[in-house]
């Protein structure tokens, strides 16, 4: 077979061709540094490359996510170390002023830094990172006007809603104040028992008082969330005592007859003979009396009772209680808490059965709630209410920030600021410390004397308090609690006489007989004075019968007591915030080995990526000088071929 010379010259321009091609693509991929520039170049290689390529994305991905938890960690450690350096100035302003020797004026000069150590402590509280809150659990970012930041200084944590006061009923007058039938309240969601034979203790209208319906609401916190308390019933005369002589039946309380025939010779009750008659017969009533500055008598329930008043004309002339002479009953108001926003929910009215039980109907000027409507049967309560010295909380509470390390896993990096900042008391240590050094809002004191007997009646000097000089004169004690859960607070001062035939222990319970506060004796004989509920009630005291000093209790006493108090407080706060430094030290360490995995993670695919996509210039190389001789010696042959003539060919 003969091969014609188009065909010869066909196979040298495909060699060509071929030998050019392969050139071309060898220079492309020692240019570029890679073995393929499209799919056809190998095709089962480049799939494999691409499935590494995408697996390179995600550890990069995941490694910028580490990243952002390290910067996260690094400024909750920064700001948590700073915190403890404030706790640490805060003790030494405490030690130093707990000396003697410091006057008023230098406490107060230390309270001011002690202030400003609280204002930085809120400002690291709510440090960023890349426009994002340290702090705030899943909520970053998307605070609002009312709640810029995690952290709020001077707004009550949680909501509270405080119900306003109820007006006197007469005794035979339908009350509407209870909650007669289960569901007349529903909160959150969740019907509330009715408050029948829930107080065993008022007089009259029971199933209306405030501790009837504290009882019923308490009972389903656990599913609702909110929580109830009292603020207990009161009555204020709407003037001084008069002169006058009180028979029995003239007035009447809780039940209980005060007079079986008295004369009060001065008007004012300044020689205590109304005050006293009514204290005397506390134990039964639950109510103590008190007047003020003007003589005017007050009186107050010791718990959520109600209480109740019944004068005659002449009663009602003397004591000027009810106003007219009349049967009337007096209620305590309900206060709800919880950590997140409150629903209230009754039938409409009127009468919106739920609401006006707790104060709480007649729209946004009674409630102060922007968007509650009268008499369409709902409160939300939402607002952020004001509540000075306080730091709220508006952060998310339950989660913690996490970054994703893996398709299906994520590693926590910070804490939410309930758990990392709130729980470790560094708002309420330094503020305790600022009002310990400003000498106000005392939440208790002990006694430095032992009274070695005291069951003793003041006036038989046995009781051991009898000392330094210091003798017991009857007189007043008079306490004022302020309750810091309103805005502005609410104080109430309770006068107590003090007669030389009570012992230390009656005076010590007509103590805890104040709402608010609570007194007892230790097994040394030593009185302390507390609030019952220290986040809710403050107090102070006047006192000139000298119980409180005879038992080592001085206005001086009381603020060295505090101071050292702080102290202790401020070193719970430095372990605690400690802790909390270790915590994120150790999710520093996890931080490190992940980071440490991808990295090592991301070196091998590299490398095998690099295997897979990158030329082997050595190799390229070596096969390019192949095809150029190759090319070269082809197009030689190509030359000498093309020159056969027909000739050559017929031989």
């Amino acid at each position: 077979m003969r091969l014609t010379m188009q065909s010869i010259h066909n196979d040298i321009l495909r060699n060509l061709n071929k030998i050019t091609t392969d050139m071309a693509r060898i220079n492309s991929q020692i240019s570029s540094g890679k073995q393929m520039s499209k799919i056809s170049d190998d095709p089962v290689n480049l799939v494999t490359a691409l499935g590494i390529r995408t697996n390179l994305t995600q550890i990069t991905s995941y490694q910028r996510n580490l990243d952002f938890g390290t910067s996260m960690i690094t400024a909750s450690e920064s700001a948590l170390n700073s915190m403890k350096e404030m706790a640490i100035r805060g003790k030494e302003l405490a030690i130093q002023m707990a000396n003697g020797t410091m006057t008023q004026e230098n406490r107060t000069s230390a309270a001011m830094e002690v202030s400003h150590l609280w204002e930085e402590a809120i400002f690291l509280a709510n440090s960023q990172v890349a426009g994002k809150y340290v702090f705030g659990g899943y909520r970053t970012a998307g605070y609002s006007q009312t709640e810029p930041a995690p952290f709020i200084a001077d707004m009550a944590d949680g909501y509270i809603v405080n119900g306003n006061s109820l007006t006197p009923r007469l005794v035979t007058d339908p009350v509407g104040y209870d909650l007669p039938t289960p569901g007349d309240l529903v909160i959150n969601g969740i019907s509330i028992d009715a408050t029948t034979g829930l107080d065993t203790l008022s007089s009259a209208h029971a199933d209306a008082s405030a501790a009837a319906k504290v009882a019923a609401i308490n009972a389903k916190s656990t599913e609702t969330g909110v929580t109830a308390d009292f603020t207990a019933a009161g009555v204020t005369a709407a003037g001084p005592v008069a002169a006058g002589t009180m028979d029995s039946g003239d007035l009447v309380i809780n039940g209980q007859d005060i007079f079986a025939g008295a004369t009060i010779t001065t008007p004012g009750d300044n020689d205590n003979v109304l005050v006293n008659a009514i204290n005397a017969h506390s134990a039964t009533t639950g109510v103590i009396a008190s007047r003020d500055s003007n003589g005017a008598l007050t009186l107050t329930a010791i718990d959520g009772r109600n209480i109740q008043v019944a004068t005659t004309a002449n009663g009602e002339a003397i004591s000027r209680l009810n106003g007219a002479a009349a049967n009337k009953v007096y209620f305590g108001t309900v206060q709800l808490k919880s950590d997140l926003p409150i629903t209230l929910q009754t039938d409409p009215g009127p009468p919106e059965q739920g609401l006006v039980a707790l104060g709480l109907s007649g729209g946004s000027t009674v409630t102060n709630e922007a968007n509650d409507v009268a008499g369409d049967g709902l409160l939300l309560v939402t607002t952020i209410r004001q509540q000075k010295g306080s730091v709220r909380y508006a952060g998310d509470r339950d989660n913690n920030i996490a970054v994703k390390v893996g398709a299906t896993s994520s590693l926590e990096v910070t804490k939410n600021g309930m758990d990392a900042i709130m729980d470790t008391g560094v708002f309420s240590a330094l503020k305790g410390l600022e009002n310990a050094l400003r000498a106000e809002k005392y939440t208790t004191v002990t006694g430095t004397k032992e009274a070695t007997n005291p069951a003793a009646t003041m006036a038989s000097g046995n009781t051991g308090l009898e000392q330094d000089g210091l003798a017991f004169a009857p007189g007043t004690l008079s306490f004022t609690v302020t309750d810091q859960s309103y805005y502005p607070p609410q104080a109430k001062t309770i006068n107590l006489e003090l007669a030389a035939t009570e012992t230390p222990k009656d005076i010590a319970n007509r103590i805890s007989d104040i709402p608010g506060l609570k007194a007892s004796w230790s097994t040394d004989g030593h009185l302390t004075v507390e609030s019952s509920d220290p986040g809710r009630f403050t107090f102070s005291y006047t006192d000139t019968s000298n119980f409180m000093a005879m038992n080592g209790i001085t206005q001086d006493q009381l603020q060295f007591q505090a101071i050292q108090k702080s102290i202790d407080e401020l070193g719970t706060l430095l372990d605690n915030l400690s802790n909390q430094v270790s915590d994120f030290g150790a999710r520093a360490n996890r931080i490190e080995v992940q980071s440490s995995l991808y990295v090592n993670l991301e070196l091998a695919a590299k490398e095998n990526l690099s295997g897979k996509e990158d030329t082997d210039m050595l190799k390229a190389i070596m096969e390019l000088k192949g095809k150029q001789t190759a090319y070269e010696a082809a197009l030689s042959a190509a030359a000498q071929t093309m020159q056969l003539s027909l000739v050559n060919f017929l031989r």
